[in-house]
């Protein structure tokens, strides 16, 4: 079958209109489909063209169509409408939309990217707590929202948990929970705390940040989630912000860490070291001037053991003027304080200034006995010594307690009677007033122990 010369031209003509269509249609970046078109909105798009690619998970899927930008001031912005030309595919809410370059020198394309499914473990406090397509929910701006959905939920033993989460959950048991982000233009952290809580009965995943930071609430009209772009100058005036925040540190370092300082330091370093040195000298002189009062310890221990029985004398020639076993008995309820003592010697004695002397002697005794017997005891090692201390401080304790009771009877004799304990009354007050003396004079001795530790 044989076709006319004008046919031939008239099918020429006629390809050569659909190839020139074709080429219009892609230079316009305008694709053959007739899916809906879709329509986002960009602050920049670095320099992407009509009919650029549109890819998703590395798959291109549609065609950019018309880039028109919208200026009006701070709220200028760039809209980019493009169409799916995969009728299979459908784009999920809350996808990503960011633009990517195949390259370093590459053509600029749409990228796409689905809701990415997040895990996050929270320990297993009690069961059955979570399920799946339950709502999770983040505090945004002033108060909770509803930001996402969980996919599902395992309990894992807390031996199988990834290190980086192991040593936040206390319990044998946690959950493992798949989740979504499904709130348009809500932009993530990168690190995510969570637990399980329960608001009208419903349960519910509640996540924050780690650092209980609160994101706001996303004002985006779009069903999708905007990345915008970053340009090559912005990355470098980021990296010279950087480089500006390193130099102050370093200079800040560099200050404090100044030759100065440095010299300062060893030289505290050097005298802390002869600090040391002479603390030992120190420690050595005491434990020296410890061994070496020895004998004036057991000195003063023989002396107040002397006075003790002297006091128990005095007290046993009490009793016996004093002679009715009635009354004996009752002096052994009455007061042992030293303060007692006192009141009593004042009542006995006829002179108010020698009963209170003698009563400030016997306290002054007492307190240097047990401050020297602290101090041995804090800083000696002979055990003997010590044990010596302790009785003689028992004692001295127990004589006074008897001359206590003793004289508290001796308030009810008669004046002809009292005038019989005369010379045992200035023989005890002679013998307080020497054992003071040489008490304080010993717990001079150990005043710069004292003091030092």
């Amino acid at each position: 079958m044989k076709f006319s010369s004008s046919f031939k031209v008239g099918l020429l003509t006629l390809l050569s209109l659909i190839i020139l269509i074709g080429v219009v249609i892609r230079v316009k970046g305008r694709a053959i489909s007739s899916a809906p078109r879709v329509e986002i909105q960009f602050k920049d798009v670095n320099g992407m063209r009509p009919g650029a690619g549109v890819q998703m998970m590395g798959l291109k899927v549609g065609q950019v169509e018309q880039i028109t930008p919208t200026i009006d001031g701070e709220d200028s912005y760039v809209k980019v409408k493009f169409v799916i030309t995969n009728p299979q595919v459908k784009i999920p809410r809350a996808s990503t939309f960011s633009i990517q370059q195949s390259g370093l020198i590459g053509e600029l394309f749409l990228e796409i990217t689905p809701p990415k499914t997040r895990t996050i473990y929270i320990p297993m406090i009690n069961k059955d707590v979570l399920f799946k397509d339950d709502p999770v929910e983040m505090k945004l701006s002033d108060k909770f929202y509803d930001v996402g959905i969980i996919r599902d939920v395992q309990i894992v033993h807390r031996d199988a948990l990834p290190y980086n989460v192991r040593d936040k959950v206390t319990t044998n048991y946690a959950y493992r929970v798949d989740y979504i982000i499904n709130l348009p233009g809500l932009i993530m952290p990168n690190f995510i705390k969570g637990e399980a809580v329960s608001k009208g009965g419903i349960k519910k995943l509640r996540i924050a940040a780690l650092d209980n930071t609160i994101p706001p609430y996303p004002k985006q009209k779009s069903p999708y989630t905007i990345i915008e772009p970053m340009r090559i100058a912005d990355f470098l005036n980021w990296q010279y912000k950087a480089a500006e925040s390193l130099t102050e540190t370093n200079m800040k370092v560099n200050t404090l860490l100044s030759d100065q300082t440095i010299a300062e330091l060893q030289a505290t370093v050097n005298n802390i070291d002869e600090i040391t040195k002479k603390a030992e000298v120190t420690v050595d002189k005491i434990n020296q001037l410890i061994d070496d009062s020895k004998g004036d310890i057991k000195e003063l221990i023989e002396l107040a053991n002397h006075t003790a029985a002297d006091f128990n004398a005095l007290a046993g020639n009490i009793n016996n003027i004093v002679g009715d076993p009635v009354f004996k008995k009752n002096l052994v309820s009455t007061s042992t304080s030293i303060d007692q003592l006192a009141r009593n010697l004042n009542k006995i004695m006829g002179n108010e200034q020698e009963s209170t002397k003698m009563a400030q002697d016997i306290r002054t005794i007492t307190d240097n006995l047990a401050e020297i017997s602290t101090s041995v005891t804090a800083m000696t090692k002979d055990e003997q010594l010590k044990k010596d201390l302790k009785n003689t401080l028992a004692n001295t304790n127990r004589a006074l307690d008897n001359v206590s009771m003793a004289l508290a009877s001796v308030n009810k004799m008669t004046p002809e009677n009292k005038t019989e304990l005369d010379s045992l009354l200035e023989d005890a007050k002679v013998t307080t007033a020497n054992l003071k003396k040489f008490s304080e004079k010993l717990n001079k001795r150990f005043l710069i122990f004292r003091l030092l530790f």
